[in-house]
C-alpha cells in the first residue's frame, strides 16, 4: 500500500478550529473581566480575586485530567465532548445569573469542569485527524488551531469588557454563554466528517465510569478539605501535593494489590498501558519539563490574562488612551480622545498572535536555523527567558503607579509584545510536542497529564504566591469624615501607595464611583504615613482620591490586611523565579530524550 504525503487537510479539522474559536470566544470572555468583576462588583480585594481566578484556571486546567481518562477509556473523544460541553454552559448560565460569592462559585466550579474535561479531548482531536501519510500538515493544523484560539479570545476580550460597563454582569456573562452553546451545535454538526478513535472500554464502560467516580470523589473531597484546614501561607501547595499523591496512590493501588481483581479488564488493561512500559517512561519524562518549567512558564504567563497586569491598568495613572499622542491634531481629536478599558488591554496579546505566529514561522526560525538546530526544547528554553523580561516591564510600570506618576499604556503593551514572544516560542511548541511524545491510545491523558496539568499547577503556583503574601495589618480604630485613616499598632515598613485590604464587617461605609454608600471592603492605598500617630491616610485604588466614609470601626469583626511583596517588588519576584527556572532548564533539557508518536498510514483502511 503506498505511503506517499498527501497535501490535503482532513474533512474534520474546520469544525474543530470553528468549535475552538467559539468556546474560546467564551472562556476568554469571561475570563478577561474575572477581577475587574470580583473586585468592583463584588469588592473582592486584588490578593483575594486574583487566589479566586488562580483557583478557578486551575481546576479548568487540573480537569482534562479527569476528562482524558473519560474519553480515552470510557466514553471517546466525541461523547465526552457533547456530555461536558453541557455542564460548561451550565456554569456558564449560573455566573450569568448574578449573585454574589457563592454563586460565583458555582458557576467556576461548573465551568472548570466543563472547560476542562472537553480541553484534552478537543486537542488530541486535531492530530487524530492525520496518518503517516499527512503527519506533516499537523504543526500548520496546530497552528491554525492556535490561531482561532486567539481570534476568538482577542474578540471577547474587546467587547466583554465593553458590555459590563454598559450592561452589567449578565449581559457580559450571557453572550459568551450563548457562545458557548453555539460551540457545542457547530461541534455535533461536524459528527461525520471526523476520524473516531474509540475509548479503550467497548463494553460496559458505564459501569466502568461509575468505579472511577467513586474513586475519584473520596481524592477530590480528601484535597478540598486539605485545602481548609491548612493556613493560607501553604494551603494551595498543601492541597494540590495531596491531590497529586493520592491520584499516584489510586492508581498503584489499582495496579499492584487486589483491586486490580475488581476492575474492568479493558480499564485495566488501559491502566497497565497508560502507567507501565513506554507511557510511564514518556509521563516521568515529560513531566519534569512541564511541571516544573512549562508551569512556570503559564504562572507568568496567566497573570497577564485578565489578572495583575488587568489589575494593574485600572489605576488612573496609566494613561489609557491609545492614540493620545494625536492630541492636538484636529483631524485626529475624536481617536485620540479613545480611551481602552482596563481589561481590553490584554486583546493585544491575541493580535500580535496572529502577527508572530507567521513571523517566527517564515522569517525568525529559519534565521535561527543558520545559527543552530532549532529544536523544541531550544524553543522552550528561549521563551523562557523572554518572558521573564516583561515582567521587568511590568514591574517598572508599577513602580511609577506607586509612587504616582503617570505612565503610559504603550508600557505595558511593549510588555505584552515581549510576553507574546515568549507565548510562541513556548506555548505552541510545547502543544505539538506533547502530542507528539504521547503513545496513540494515551494521547488525550498525557496531553492532560503533562501539558495542561502544567497550565494548573503555574496558576495554583500563582494562588499559593497571593495566599501566602497576605499578613494581617492590626488596627485598632479608624477615623471618618472627608477623609478616612486608619491607626494602626504600628506603622513601621509601610509606604506610600501600598494596599490595604479591608474584609469582614468593619462597620464603615463609604462613598462609591455611583455616589450611594457601599461597605469598606477590597483594596485600597496609603495616601499618607502619620508616623507620629502610628496611623495611614487611605485613597481609593483606581482614582487616588481620598476616602469619603462614615460609621464606627468593628476591630473585632473587621479584616485589614496588607502585602509582603509591595509594589514592584511583586512583580520583580516573579521576574527572579522565571529567570532562575530559564537557567536550570538549559541543564536540564539535555538530558532529555525525543520520540514521536503518530498513526501509520499503512495500517489504515483503504
Amino acid at each position: 500500500m503506498s505511503t506517499k504525503h498527501v497535501d490535503k487537510m482532513p474533512p474534520g479539522i474546520p469544525f474543530i478550529i470553528a468549535n475552538e474559536f467559539a468556546e474560546r470566544f467564551c472562556f476568554y470572555g469571561i475570563n478577561a473581566i474575572l477581577a475587574v468583576y470580583m473586585t468592583q462588583h463584588l469588592h473582592f480585594g486584588q490578593a483575594q480575586a486574583t487566589v479566586w481566578q488562580s483557583l478557578f484556571k486551575f481546576g479548568a486546567y487540573f480537569f482534562p485530567l479527569i476528562g482524558a481518562i473519560i474519553s480515552d477509556v470510557f466514553w471517546g473523544k466525541y461523547r465526552t465532548i457533547m456530555t461536558l460541553a453541557l455542564v460548561y454552559c451550565a456554569g456558564c448560565t449560573v455566573l450569568a445569573s448574578g449573585g454574589g460569592p457563592t454563586t460565583l462559585a458555582v458557576g467556576l466550579g461548573l465551568m472548570a469542569l466543563g472547560t476542562g474535561g472537553i480541553k484534552p479531548c478537543v486537542s488530541t482531536n486535531v492530530g487524530d485527524q492525520f496518518t503517516s501519510k499527512n503527519q506533516h500538515l499537523i504543526e500548520r493544523a496546530f497552528s491554525y488551531f492556535y490561531l482561532s484560539i486567539n481570534a476568538g479570545s482577542a474578540i471577547s476580550i474587546y467587547f466583554c469588557p465593553i458590555w459590563l460597563n454598559a450592561y452589567g454582569p449578565r449581559v457580559a456573562f450571557g453572550v459568551p454563554a450563548a457562545m458557548m452553546l453555539l460551540a457545542t451545535i457547530v461541534f455535533g454538526l461536524g459528527r461525520r466528517k471526523f476520524v473516531v478513535v474509540p475509548p479503550a472500554m467497548t463494553h460496559g464502560a458505564n459501569r466502568g465510569i461509575v468505579l472511577f467516580l467513586l474513586g475519584l470523589l473520596p481524592v477530590l473531597g480528601i484535597s478540598a478539605w486539605i485545602f481548609n484546614v491548612v493556613g493560607p501561607d501553604y494551603r494551595t501547595l498543601a492541597a494540590l501535593i495531596t491531590l497529586l499523591a493520592l491520584l499516584v496512590l489510586v492508581v498503584y493501588l489499582s495496579l499492584q494489590t487486589g483491586l486490580k481483581h475488581a476492575l474492568p479488564k479493558e480499564l485495566l488493561d488501559w491502566m497497565q498501558e497508560a502507567f507501565t512500559g513506554p507511557a510511564l517512561k514518556q509521563i516521568t519524562g515529560l513531566a519534569l519539563i512541564y511541571y516544573v518549567f512549562i508551569a512556570m512558564f503559564w504562572c507568568l504567563w496567566d497573570q497577564s490574562n485578565g489578572q495583575t497586569w488587568t489589575l494593574q491598568a485600572t489605576s488612573d495613572l496609566m494613561d489609557k488612551h491609545l492614540f493620545g499622542f494625536l492630541a492636538g491634531i484636529p483631524a485626529f481629536s475624536a481617536l485620540a480622545s479613545y480611551q481602552m478599558l482596563p481589561s481590553q488591554i490584554q486583546v493585544v496579546n491575541g493580535l500580535f498572535i496572529l502577527a508572530m505566529v507567521p513571523l517566527f514561522t517564515f522569517v525568525i526560525y529559519p534565521v535561527m536555523g543558520k545559527f543552530f538546530t532549532v529544536t523544541p526544547l531550544r524553543k522552550i528554553g528561549i521563551g523562557l527567558f523572554v518572558i521573564s523580561a516583561s515582567y521587568l516591564i511590568v514591574a517598572s510600570i508599577e513602580n511609577h503607579i506607586m509612587h504616582g506618576q503617570s505612565v503610559s499604556l504603550w508600557w505595558q503593551i511593549l510588555a505584552y509584545v515581549v510576553l507574546t514572544a515568549a507565548e510562541v516560542l513556548i506555548s505552541i511548541t510545547a502543544l505539538e510536542f506533547s502530542y507528539k511524545q504521547a503513545p496513540l491510545k494515551v494521547k488525550s491523558f498525557i496531553m492532560a497529564a503533562t501539558y495542561l496539568l502544567a497550565v494548573s499547577i503555574g496558576n495554583a503556583f500563582t494562588a499559593q504566591v497571593n495566599g501566602a503574601m497576605v499578613k494581617p495589618l492590626p488596627t485598632i480604630s479608624m477615623t471618618t469624615g472627608a477623609e478616612t485613616w486608619a491607626q494602626l499598632q504600628s506603622v513601621a515598613n509601610l509606604q506610600r501607595g501600598q494596599k490595604i485590604d479591608f474584609g469582614g464587617d468593619t462597620g464603615i461605609k463609604f462613598i462609591g464611583d455611583n455616589g450611594a454608600p457601599a461597605p469598606l471592603e477590597g483594596t485600597f492605598l496609603i495616601s499618607d504615613i502619620d508616623a507620629a500617630h502610628s496611623r495611614v491616610r487611605l485613597m481609593d485604588v483606581i482614582h487616588r482620591q481620598p476616602v469619603v466614609s462614615s460609621g464606627e470601626f468593628k476591630p473585632a469583626l473587621a479584616e485589614v490586611t496588607t502585602y509582603k511583596l509591595v509594589g514592584p517588588m511583586y512583580f520583580l519576584f516573579f521576574a527572579g523565579l522565571g529567570g532562575a527556572v530559564a537557567v536550570l532548564f538549559v541543564f536540564v533539557a539535555g538530558f532529555y530524550r525525543e520520540r514521536t508518536y503518530v498513526r501509520d498510514a499503512a495500517a489504515e483502511p483503504a
